[in-house]
């Protein structure tokens, strides 16, 4: 984590992060009119998309971007006590992208050119309609014609990754996407502003299509144009300055952040009710202080995770 003091020693990691505070913040407070899911916590936010691209093409300086654009936007109608852990779910969001990139794609080209083969086409698409019909199929029977609707998304969302960026880009969005939603989620549930299963999976679902629809076209668009002007993080910044990726640090970054998504919707589903766990641990959880209480080791996870990536 060395980097994220580090960079301040840089005039244009300073000035990257705040261009990337600057452009988060200018595309997010449209929306908190105009859009809103949640009024007063989250709204339809096309912007997220940019700290991931962000993240990738300027490293740290992403992370702070994201963090302090979030609460700049929050002053325009949603600044509260959650606003402290916006902050730090939006720090992850800017973060976990570029340390994971490191840990699993270190020397591999961020971008696919457009003009990528054909062959790289056809298995995108095949591996879409795939994915989609799997999704339709298991969706149909609890959400029944939406699920027409959830198939197209997830074919046009699978082959944008997979034709102009790659697995590993998934991956990323969708660690990063949750990582963010779960730790705000629990945060404002905890201090009891807003349940955790419609904030937490909102954000979640929020961050990860936006990230996954969009940066597949923007990234390839900006990033060269990064590289050409050398604003890439690693073209700025001393080797010597950025710690080493930890592979054992990122994967523990996706087990804390999808187990704290899979265990904080069962809790408030009641699984805490089911079998032996409803004499011990259940009575423990229930309620909404005892969400804030089961979720808090994989809270903790996260933020281990995030020291050693």
């Amino acid at each position: 984590m060395k980097e994220l003091i580090t960079m301040w020693k840089s005039t244009r990691m300073i000035v990257l992060t705040a261009l990337s505070a600057a452009f988060y913040a200018a595309f997010l407070i449209p929306f908190k009119v105009v859009i809103p899911l949640i009024p007063g916590f989250t709204e339809v936010r096309p912007a997220n998309v940019l700290p991931i691209i962000c993240s990738l093409m300027f490293g740290p300086a992403a992370a702070w971007g994201a963090a302090i654009g979030n609460t700049i936007a929050d002053a325009f109608g949603t600044f509260g006590i959650g606003t402290a852990f916006g902050f730090i779910g939006n720090f992850l969001f800017g973060f976990i992208p570029y340390k994971m990139w490191r840990a699993f794609g270190k020397d591999v080209p961020v971008t696919r050119p457009y003009s990528a083969s054909a062959k790289s086409s056809i298995i995108a698409l095949i591996a879409s309609v795939i994915a989609g019909l799997i999704v339709g199929v298991s969706t149909y029977y609890t959400v029944g014609s939406s699920a027409s609707y959830i198939t197209v998304i997830t074919i046009a969302v699978v082959f944008l990754v997979l034709r102009f960026l790659s697995v590993r880009y998934f991956l990323i969005i969708l660690t990063a996407s949750t990582a963010c939603g779960v730790f705000i989620g629990w945060g404002v549930h905890t201090i009891g502003l807003f349940p955790f299963p419609a904030l937490g999976n909102i954000i979640v679902i929020n961050d990860f299509l936006v990230s996954a629809i969009l940066g597949p076209v923007l990234l390839p668009i900006l990033y060269p144009f990064a590289k050409r002007w050398g604003l890439i993080y690693t073209d700025v910044m001393e080797e010597k300055d950025i710690s080493k990726p930890r592979i054992w640090g990122s994967v523990l970054m996706v087990i804390a952040a999808v187990g704290g998504l899979v265990v904080g919707n069962w809790i408030t589903v009641g699984g805490y009710d089911m079998s032996i766990l409803s004499a011990g641990f259940g009575q423990a959880v229930a309620g909404r202080g005892g969400l804030g209480l089961g979720l808090l080791p994989f809270i903790l996870l996260i933020l281990l995770a995030l020291a050693v990536m």
